[in-house]
């Protein structure tokens, strides 16, 4: 018996050495199928526009899936869709028509070509987004771009990644709508009449419009429930737009202070610090290390309504920053 099972464990031993000889490990073990980039969700969020001038592009990105690259060119076509939108909005807004996401007018963006080819031995090819004129868009929007894989001019292709939402997002050197881009307030103070005034310890969420313009809350007043949350945006906020460097100091922009809607706000003179620039600060630390901030220094005066008194702000409102983060 025992001699029995010596020989069928020394055969089996034989069969699996043979087999290990003759098995190719460098043939492919998955297949070649095409998909488009996106995470779990099938949303590609990965990339943010520059709010340049002359606008910016991103990209859509179709992959090749397999362990090894194919051999010959694998052909990719796009094309429009809205599914994905339509169960975004439904998963997260329900019936709250006023929260849905939106699919970027085409004013707003070109593609070129729709049609390319994943070349033998690559992984991936990009079809080109040409972005421009994102200013005009709410911050306050969420905007996609629906695609989807053609069949019929597509090799094989995976289909449960077939589609994608990609979203726009944009910023400028001073915020961003990717992430909440908050600054807070130092040194800072409004006053209300006679009272004592007020020194906010809070901070405020700044939003990026265009090319060298943002938009934040007036003083220290909150959005509140969302579903106010817009009139009051468009009530109490106020535009920072950033020119040219001052003649007194080359290392500070000169900030124009304006109404986003309907906010009465005034200009009021520099006074000390507070002296209606944006600056670049560098903080040494008794070790020897530099910390940069950014900085709005402002002096201005605001009121909601033509019964109210007016507010005035003495503002500094600075957000940390790391100069090599930002060239990366």
């Amino acid at each position: 018996m025992k001699n029995n099972i010596s020989v069928i464990l020394v055969t089996l031993a034989l069969l699996a050495l043979h087999a290990c000889n003759s098995y190719d490990f460098e043939q492919e073990q998955y297949r070649n199928e095409i998909n488009l980039l996106s995470n779990s969700s099938l949303i590609y969020d990965r990339q943010v526009a520059d709010l340049k001038g002359e606008g910016d592009t991103l990209y859509l990105v179709a992959g090749l899936s397999g362990s090894q690259p194919s051999g010959k060119s694998m052909k990719v076509s796009i094309m429009e869709a809205d599914s994905l939108l339509k169960a975004y909005n439904k998963s997260n807004f329900d019936i709250d028509h006023a929260r849905f996401a939106k699919l970027l007018p085409k004013k707003f963006y070109s593609i070129p070509e729709t049609s390319n080819v994943i070349k033998p031995g690559e992984f991936q090819v990009k079809f080109p987004v040409i972005l421009k004129d994102l200013e005009e868009l709410s911050p306050d929007s969420i905007y996609f771009l629906n695609y989807r894989i053609d069949p019929v001019g597509t090799d094989a292709f995976n289909d449960n990644k077939k589609e994608v939402l990609f979203r726009i997002y944009k910023k400028n050197e001073f915020a961003t709508t990717k992430t909440n881009t908050f600054y807070n307030y130092t040194s800072s103070y409004i006053y209300t009449g006679s009272e004592t005034p007020r020194r906010p310890t809070s901070s405020n969420q700044v939003f990026p419009l265009g090319v060298n313009s943002v938009r934040l809350m007036a003083g220290d007043e909150t959005f509140g429930e969302y579903k106010s949350a817009l009139e009051k945006i468009n009530q109490r906020s106020i535009v920072l737009q950033v020119g040219e460097k001052t003649p007194q100091n080359p290392n500070a922009r000169k900030v124009t202070i304006s109404p986003y809607r309907t906010i009465d706000v005034q200009t009021m003179p520099p006074t000390g610090e507070y002296d209606n620039t944006f600056r670049i600060n560098v903080v040494s630390t008794p070790d020897g290390r530099a910390n940069y901030y950014k900085e709005f220094r402002l002096h201005y005066k605001y009121r909601l309504t033509a019964t109210d008194p007016y507010r005035e702000v003495q503002a500094i409102l600075r957000q940390e920053y790391n100069p090599r983060a930002d060239l990366l």
